[in-house]
């Protein structure tokens, strides 16, 4: 068996358009809809993500940077080394308050 390795210059981040979202990119890394789904995100200086749900649950450590969730009970403010969950079908959007880049690596419940 052997090592799966995508290094830190090639990641596959992808731009995020449409519904709101702006300065999105997700890096999508490893994909087993049974199991999990490991991503990273990146949101710009001033960008955000569209405010959306999913059924499964959504676990995330912030890497760099600082922001805030926000969700329909208010929005919570996320530092560097922070780790928050969002339960499933809970609406929410992430946006990046600080100077640079906001780096995100979350993990995703089965089914995403």
């Amino acid at each position: 068996m052997s090592i799966n390795l995508t290094p830190a210059a090639v990641l596959p981040f992808q731009t995020v358009t449409g519904d709101g979202a702006n300065g999105l990119s997700l890096a999508r890394l490893y994909q087993n809809r049974e199991h999990f789904t490991f991503q990273l995100a990146q949101v710009e200086a001033g960008g955000i993500s569209k405010r959306h749900h999913h059924v499964w649950e959504q676990v995330t450590w912030v890497a760099t940077g600082s922001g805030e969730v926000q969700t329909d009970d208010g929005v919570t403010l996320i530092a560097p080394g922070d780790f928050f969950e969002i339960p499933s079908n809970v609406s929410h959007a992430i946006a990046n308050t600080g100077e640079g880049p906001l780096l995100l690596v979350t993990v995703l419940g089965p089914g995403a």
